[in-house]
């Protein structure tokens, strides 16, 4: 049984969506003059900002990504979970990926991955809190967690500080909800998002990325519902307790301690 990076890597693909998908190319390019809409920027920034200044928050989502075989066909995938965050208490995340299910569970002080049907944990240390943990994990076991950039503090530069042009495409509705709809761009990904036009809860509802350098153009789609800013968090919510139907696997850590451009700005969430 494998809680692999491969596997934890693929569960959410960047919801960054977006950047710079090649270092190398991107430093090799001229630096362009952003064209940024001020509307937008506006927008988004409030978005990013007020959850940012969330103290707690809770979030459902789904996902559903493309991906390109023999250079021509597209195939779309889907995943889909529940994400609760206590910036003082620690984060969890229920996502479902077919028939498999994965639970993370961060309390501050470790980090621990349950495979739901295979009865199976792995568990590391990670004491320095949860924007150290968004790195660490990566970095070291190749864990990306799920939907992490909404979750972190980091939120407006993942989503707009990258961006080299950022226009205001105007009011719209999105089920059923007014949402503004924005579009951004650098010279690897094109990114849009729609926040609810909302001045006191501006949340986003959802994310698409496009990769237009890949033939088809595939897409990562994020939609976000159920949002809550004073969830009810139990005891013991941030904390997995094994039983005697549980096991724990080794988790070995990736070779060379991991990539660091591979970062949500790179494709992978």
């Amino acid at each position: 049984m494998s809680l692999s990076a491969n596997r934890a890597a693929k569960t959410m693909l960047a919801i960054g969506l977006s950047v710079a998908g090649s270092l190398t190319m991107a430093q090799t390019q001229p630096d362009p003059v952003p064209d940024l809409d001020p509307q937008a920027v506006e927008i988004l920034t409030g978005a990013t900002d007020f959850l940012a200044g969330q103290q707690a928050f809770a979030v459902n989502w789904f996902v559903s990504y493309d991906e390109v075989v023999d250079g021509r066909e597209i195939v779309t995938y889907t995943r889909s979970g529940h994400n609760l965050l206590s910036r003082k208490q620690g984060f969890y995340s229920y996502a479902e990926n077919g028939l498999e299910t994965r639970e993370f569970f961060f309390d501050g002080l470790n980090l621990q991955i349950l495979d739901v049907e295979e009865r199976a944990y792995v568990a590391a240390p990670f004491p320095d809190g949860f924007e150290t943990l968004i790195d660490r994990a990566r970095t070291e076991y190749g864990v990306v967690l799920p939907i992490w950039t909404l979750m972190s503090l980091r939120s407006g530069e993942e989503l707009l500080d990258q961006a080299d042009a950022a226009a205001y495409l105007g009011l719209t509705r999105l089920a059923g909800r007014q949402v503004h709809h924005l579009a951004l761009s650098n010279y690897d990904r094109d990114w849009q998002i729609w926040i609810a036009d909302d001045a006191d809860k501006p949340e986003i509802v959802m994310l698409v990325g496009t990769d237009p350098y890949t033939q088809g153009w595939p897409q990562y789609r994020a939609f976000f519902t159920g949002w809550d800013f004073s969830p009810e968090i139990a005891e013991g919510a941030f904390t997995f307790v094994p039983d005697e139907t549980t096991e724990r696997m080794s988790w070995p850590k990736v070779a060379g301690g991991g990539d660091p451009a591979d970062t949500p700005s790179s494709g992978n969430e």
